[in-house]
């Protein structure tokens, strides 16, 4: 999670040098989001669903490889967006005073948890023994641990 944290604030400070700020960003994001919300939605959990199937067909099939390199590439893509959506909310609530998770972000984390975990499943089901306990766990309580510093933030005279 380190890892997706530092790349995350990278990217930030990428773009606070580049002069762009943290409203700029906000709609930009906001306005994909409502423009794409329906393909967002329809096409992520087709995705997934599909993503888990195939895993489930391959498997009896013995093409471990195809599938297990693309929930592989999946698990890893999703981990780092849910940890820069993080790191995003925070920016925006501390810089602008409006709370991510309630503008639109919701929607987009949902399907990114169900790609997190259909292809944790994927994982699982390719190697019993793949170590995804752990990060579903650390990565699913990490929207509520935001959510917790924004409402602590409340209670913080500046």
């Amino acid at each position: 999670m380190g890892r997706y944290f530092f790349i995350s604030g990278c990217a930030v400070a990428l773009l606070h040098f580049g002069g762009i700020t943290s409203a700029e960003v906000l709609g930009a994001v906001v306005g994909f989001l409502v423009a794409n919300h329906a393909v967002l939605v329809g096409g992520g959990l087709f995705g997934v669903l599909a993503l888990v199937f195939a895993s489930l067909l391959l498997r009896g099939g013995g093409f471990f490889n195809i599938l297990y390199a693309m929930a592989r590439v999946v698990y890893e893509l999703v981990q780092l967006l849910l940890c820069a959506m993080s790191l995003a909310a925070l920016v925006f609530w501390f810089d602008l005073g409006v709370n991510f998770w309630l503008e639109g972000g919701g929607t987009l984390a949902l399907i990114l948890y169900a790609w997190f975990y259909g292809a944790a499943f994927s994982l699982h089901v390719f190697d019993f023994n793949y170590p995804v306990k752990e990060a579903l766990l650390s990565y699913s309580t990490l929207p509520f641990v935001c959510l917790v510093v924004i409402w602590l933030n409340g209670f913080i005279p500046l």
